[in-house]
C-alpha cells in the first residue's frame, strides 16, 4: 500500500480533526512509517495547542499577543509544507517533536 493518501490525510487533519485522524492511523494501519508520521503529527498538535494555550494566557502580560499569531503561522504552516511533501513523495518531519518518536 502507498502510504502518500494515508500521509496527506494525516497532515491535512490538521483543519478538522487534529487528535483524532492521528490516533486512527495510528492504531489501524500496521504499516511503521504511517504509524511515525500519525504520532509526529498528533504530538505536534498537542505541543502548538499547549503553546497557544500558554500563550493565550499570557496575553494578560502583553507578550501573548506577539506569541499566539507566531504559534498560529507555525500551526498552519507546518501540516500545509507536510501536504506538499507528501504530494512529492519527500520525507518530511515536524519540527521538535520527531526527535521523540522512534
Amino acid at each position: 500500500m502507498n502510504p502518500k493518501p494515508a500521509c496527506i490525510v494525516i497532515h491535512g487533519s490538521t483543519f478538522f480533526a487534529p487528535v483524532l485522524v492521528p490516533l486512527l492511523f495510528y492504531f489501524l494501519s500496521d504499516q511503521p512509517y504511517i504509524k511515525e508520521k500519525a504520532m509526529e503529527a498528533l504530538l505536534f498538535h498537542i505541543l502548538m495547542g499547549v503553546a497557544i494555550a500558554i500563550s493565550s494566557f499570557l496575553m494578560i502580560v502583553l507578550i501573548g499577543f506577539v506569541l499566539v499569531p507566531i504559534f498560529s503561522i507555525i500551526a498552519i504552516y507546518y501540516p500545509i509544507k507536510g501536504i506538499i511533501r507528501a504530494l512529492q513523495e519527500k520525507p518530511f518531519h515536524y519540527p521538535i517533536v520527531h526527535g521523540w518518536v522512534r
